[in-house]
């Protein structure tokens, strides 16, 4: 396999985001890491340290032929089913939650690994029943009841945005492999009500709702959001020039992971954050444009899978700082401070850019989930 040829436009726009997101972070965790008595340069050392990291995985997933995540999907869906579990019984506990497992003193976020193996069994499983992806049970109730399991492991950390993001992802694949939409319709038939029933019955969640629509009534939950509002609207057009924000002088918090499109925005300004913007645009029209020339249909589900789940997260990550979305959680994808979502987010890149390359999944068979 020759790396020219993968596709060098979503290999571009990858590392750019990644160039754009250490300057932002340079930037915004300066004053953090002063305050707290540590070297300006703290976080930017580990977030380097981490993209080294993401940089080695996304080699893995760009070298290794994507058939060996479809021989492969079934024990990595296992093995990430056992770190749910173990999270639920021995995560680190914070805020409420348990989402993380430290092994050997490093921190990681098993979600993020469920992702990605839910992901390759869903995309062989849908494959795998070629024309029987219009049948309900083949093509609608089995794939569902695999996401489902992984659906109620995540809410039970809590952590309502990633399980969220899991599905909704699932279900594009399964539209995007065949599945017959009105078979999806009953989704929403039962998805939407439940949705609305998760978010009354934790207290958590619905105050950060109830902060979205009345923001002067939950000053609390709303904090964050208007602060983030205040710097984008500070930046302008052009921004206040790199290191020149002040919403990260401790009035912004996460200054530089869960609303750093904030800072980008008043550092860089409106043009900044159009430039980032069009990075992930690019990114998003190669990866839909290397699903559509996949060599199998394994390929395919894949690819739709991992571009979708990247523009949901930027969906997510800006909606959130631009207040059209409740507060939560989420990473900019490529450009947040590193942890398991870089990670993962940078193996995802690689193997779609493994499936863009057409020597690669050759091997692939139809009963094995190749094109008629």
């Amino acid at each position: 396999m020759k790396m020219f040829r993968v596709d060098p436009l979503l290999l571009l726009s990858v590392l750019l985001l990644m160039g754009v997101g250490a300057v932002v972070i340079y930037s915004g965790s300066g004053p953090l890491a002063e305050s707290r008595g540590l070297p300006t340069t703290f976080y930017i050392i580990n977030h380097l340290k981490k993209v080294a990291l993401g940089l080695v995985c996304m080699a893995i997933g760009l070298k290794i032929d994507h058939k060996r995540w479809l021989n492969w999907s079934r024990p990595i869906f296992f093995g990430g089913l056992i770190l749910m579990v173990g999270v639920l019984a021995m995560g680190l506990a914070a805020h409420g939650a348990k989402r993380w497992l430290n092994v050997g003193g490093l921190e990681f976020q098993p979600s993020e690994l469920m992702k990605i193996a839910i992901i390759f069994l869903l995309a062989a499983k849908l494959a795998e029943a070629g024309e029987m992806i219009k049948d309900f049970k083949v093509g609608f109730m089995r794939p569902l009841l695999l996401v489902g399991i992984v659906f109620l492991l995540t809410i039970l950390q809590p952590n309502f945005s990633m399980a969220s993001s899991i599905f909704i992802v699932c279900i594009v694949m399964m539209y995007a492999a065949g599945t017959k939409v009105k078979h999806l319709a009953l989704i929403g038939a039962v998805g939407v009500p439940a949705a609305l029933l998760l978010a009354i019955t934790s207290s958590y969640r619905l105050k950060r709702v109830l902060a979205l629509m009345d923001p002067s009534g939950h000053a609390d939950s709303s904090y964050q959001q208007l602060q983030s509002l205040i710097s984008l609207g500070n930046g302008g057009l052009f921004g206040t020039g790199l290191g020149q924000g002040t919403q990260k002088l401790g009035y912004l918090p996460m200054p530089f992971t869960d609303t750093i499109y904030a800072i980008l925005g008043e550092e860089m300004g409106y043009l900044g954050t159009m430039l980032v913007l069009g990075l992930f645009l690019v990114v998003m029209w190669r990866g839909y444009t290397i699903a559509r020339q996949a060599q199998s249909r394994f390929g395919r589900n894949v690819a739709v899978a991992l571009t979708t789940a990247l523009g949901l997260n930027v969906f997510i990550h800006i909606g959130v700082c631009t207040r059209i979305l409740p507060a939560t959680g989420q990473p900019l994808p490529l450009v947040s401070y590193g942890g398991s979502s870089l990670l993962m987010n940078l193996f995802a890149m690689g193997v779609l850019l493994n499936i863009s390359n057409p020597d690669s999944g050759r091997e692939i068979k139809e009963s094995m989930g190749g094109l008629v």
